[in-house]
């Protein structure tokens, strides 16, 4: 008994000493209950930490859980009294019910400080609520940012504006060099001509500058058009001729170009993306090879729209989509969707990400 009555002392001094002098991570509410959402939504949250110890605060390193991401902090380290906005987004696409993020924080703080590597105590902060299933007829921002192709017309603005794939984008191929900024390095780019020669050598000419995804149309627009016709296409010319596939076979890519896409493979990356701004917010801010159909006029455009095409509608804030949508489905669109939140929403988790502003 002699014997452990020192050791607790011991102990009990130990405590203190770590008590005293250190620093101390401290978050008014660690838990943001957001209440309830519809799927494909994020949620943001700000919580601010704060060092209310003696010494100063040093953090490490902020992991989160899948489906939440977080911002980079201003500052790690914190003088006794300081503090620090740590902002956090959950993405809700595809989840549903009752949900729990968790949000890791590494510092020094003694109660939380390492004291192994492979069981590292940390500080936790949470983000819960409740998760209401979207309507079939949604599209998150999140997956039409997996579903977003970039296709790129390379041809002369003249031979383009007659006939051209409904949102591709018309860059001359002597100008592709000067428009990169256009072109996400990540994302997935189809670029297209009249016969697929430029644009093989172009994808080549992207693809050793670090563009990981890009490919070109096998055949170009003559090969699209000799096996789908006009299907798809947008045309400014009164008689438009489609080159005679009699006696053709379709194209077939080399196995060893990994940079080829024949026409079959683009007819199943194509969509339509329907921006129903007006006018002028439309030239302001859209989406890369958004077609813009105002809200006013879509009604009585619906029989122009091409069947058996994914199509997806957005608006500036979502308030709209969701009826144009319903409306297309109950035409005969079996693929209409809306863009949940609209550009509004994708801005907030993507920011400038494949938006072409009228500066641009």
């Amino acid at each position: 008994m002699k014997k452990v009555l020192p050791a607790i002392i011991v102990f009990c001094l130990a405590i203190a000493a770590a008590a005293y002098g250190s620093p101390k991570i401290h978050v008014e509410e660690s838990t943001y209950d957001f209440g309830s959402i519809l799927e494909g939504f994020a949620v943001t949250h700000v919580f601010t930490i704060e060092n209310t110890g003696d010494e100063v605060l040093e953090i490490e390193r902020v992991a989160a859980s899948c489906g939440c991401t977080t911002t980079q902090l201003a500052t790690d380290r914190l003088a006794p009294g300081g503090s620090v906005e740590l902002e956090v987004l959950v993405d809700t696409a595809g989840f549903g019910g009752t949900i729990s993020k968790s949000i890791y924080v590494y510092c020094n703080d003694p109660h939380y400080a390492a004291s192994s590597s492979s069981d590292r105590p940390r500080f936790t902060l949470r983000v819960t609520g409740e998760v209401i299933r979207a309507q079939p007829y949604h599209t998150s921002v999140t997956d039409m940012n997996y579903l977003f192709t970039l296709f790129v017309d390379l041809r002369d603005p003249a031979t383009y504006e007659e006939a051209h794939l409904i949102g591709a984008v018309n860059v001359p191929l002597g100008k592709l060099g000067e428009s990169l900024e256009l072109l996400s390095p990540d994302a997935l780019i189809v670029l297209i001509d009249q016969d697929g020669r430029s644009s093989a050598q172009s994808a080549a000419g992207l693809d050793a500058l670090g563009y990981a995804t890009v490919y070109y149309a096998l055949g170009g627009m003559e090969e699209w058009t000799r096996w789908y016709g006009t299907f798809f296409l947008e045309i400014s010319v009164d008689a438009f001729e489609t080159p005679d596939r009699e006696g053709r076979s379709r194209l077939a890519c080399p196995e060893e170009n990994r940079r080829c896409v024949d026409i079959a493979e683009l007819r199943y990356l194509a969509y339509l993306l329907i921006d129903l701004q007006d006018p002028a917010a439309y030239d302001e801010a859209h989406l890369f090879g958004a077609v813009n159909i105002p809200y006013t006029e879509i009604s009585g455009r619906i029989d122009e729209l091409p069947q058996d095409v994914l199509i997806i509608v957005y608006d500036q804030a979502g308030e709209q989509s969701d009826a144009v949508a319903q409306m297309m489905l109950n035409a005969g669109l079996s693929q209409a969707r809306s863009l949940l939140g609209g550009l509004d929403e994708w801005v907030r988790q993507f920011g400038d990400r494949f938006v072409v502003t009228n500066s641009e």
